[in-house]
């Protein structure tokens, strides 16, 4: 389409767009122009140039071999030469959109473009380095609250001018600086008491596991002392048994013998052949025997009966004796693991960090609000 026929198409149904009659209304005749002329040159360059020519703005980036054929390196899409390139291609592009549009418009809708480009490149490197030069001699930059949530952590180890001149730059209201203060104060409490719990709940577990290894390491002694035991006393059986056997049928063996000699006298003394004096006299020669044989019989169960006693109250004394041991040693547990705990406790009931974290909080708080209050005079 030729410049001629673009130019009388903005004219062709004889009335001017709406815009141009809303502005005329409002800035008058000559800004009217203006606003006409651009807006016939831009429908000139829509029409005679077209969508190709802005793709082709972008294309160079997109692919800048139609540029150049260059090599790229691996990590980046252009090859450094190519950065030249692109840029003379753009201003190329910038000086036609002048031609056709003027010089403000043409040069700010593509020359802007790269400015915000550059600036969003340069951010990274060249001005990150202008950033840290400048920073080691004049940084300025205020906390934000995480400052004040981080003191409030060891608010209590921190002098109060100093947290002060720390947290008065920052830019939050008093109360939220307060908030921070507090949730920093309070993380810091609850590690605190959550370490003390956590090492008296240890002490506790300590306690239970100790107790249970030597309930069972008694419940296993025991049961090897009942073993041995019922050998023993199966032992101890066999020979007290064996000792009644032996001494029983020496006094029945005396007993029968002693009988034998009686039916033998009442046999002679029956026929005549023993006197009336003799047969008395040897009759109580045979009762003193049995009643000599009765008594060591007597004194034999007595003797077992002892034996048997000392032997139950040997095992007694045994029993005893490891359930002292064992009941001592729970008790010796107890009494030096209640100490822990107890010192635990002690430790935590003597802290004092509750009350002088709130009273070190408040102060700071009562002084940064002492600043704010005494303000600026912007008279």
């Amino acid at each position: 389409m030729s410049v001629d026929k673009a130019v009388l198409s903005v004219f062709k149904s004889g009335k001017l767009p709406q815009i141009f009659e809303e502005i005329a209304d409002f800035l008058g005749a000559k800004d009217v122009g203006e606003a006409l002329s651009r807006y016939a040159r831009l429908y000139i360059l829509e029409k005679t140039v077209g969508e190709k020519w802005l793709r082709d703005i972008f294309s160079v980036f997109e692919n800048p071999d139609q540029l150049a054929q260059l090599p790229k390196p691996k990590a980046l899409p252009y090859h450094p030469k190519h950065i030249p390139l692109i840029f003379f291609a753009t201003l190329k592009k910038t000086i036609e959109s002048s031609a056709y549009l003027g010089e403000e418009i043409g040069s700010e809708c593509i020359s802007e473009m790269l400015s915000e480009g550059l600036s969003s490149a340069l951010e990274s490197n060249y001005n990150a380095s202008l950033q840290t030069i400048l920073n080691v001699w004049k940084g300025s930059l205020p906390p934000d609250l995480s400052v004040a949530q981080a003191l409030g952590q060891r608010v209590d180890l921190v002098e109060t001018k100093y947290a002060t001149s720390i947290l008065a730059p920052t830019s939050a209201l008093p109360y939220t600086i307060l908030e921070a203060l507090v949730q920093g104060a309070y993380n810091r409490l609850t590690q605190l008491y959550n370490n003390l719990d956590t090492q008296i709940a240890s002490y506790l577990a300590t306690k239970s596991d100790y107790v249970t290894s030597y309930l069972q390491a008694y419940l296993e002694h025991i049961n090897a002392i009942m073993a041995y035991l019922i050998f023993d006393v199966t032992a101890f059986t066999e020979r007290l048994e064996n000792y009644v056997n032996q001494a029983v049928n020496v006094i029945m063996e005396r007993l029968i013998a002693r009988y034998d000699d009686l039916n033998a006298v009442k046999a002679r003394h029956d026929i005549g052949l023993v006197s009336d004096e003799d047969y008395e006299l040897m009759l109580e020669e045979i009762y003193a025997d049995v009643n000599s044989l009765n008594d060591s019989f007597n004194q034999l169960k007595n003797e077992v009966n002892q034996l048997i006693s000392d032997y139950v109250s040997k095992l007694s004394n045994i029993a005893e004796d490891i359930t002292n041991l064992v009941i001592n040693l729970l008790t010796d547990l107890e009494t030096k693991l209640v100490e822990l705990i107890n010192k635990d406790v002690n430790a935590i009931n003597a802290l004092t960090i509750i009350s002088d974290t709130k009273a070190k909080i408040k102060e700071i708080y009562e002084r940064i609000r002492a600043y704010r209050q005494c303000g600026f005079d912007y008279s």
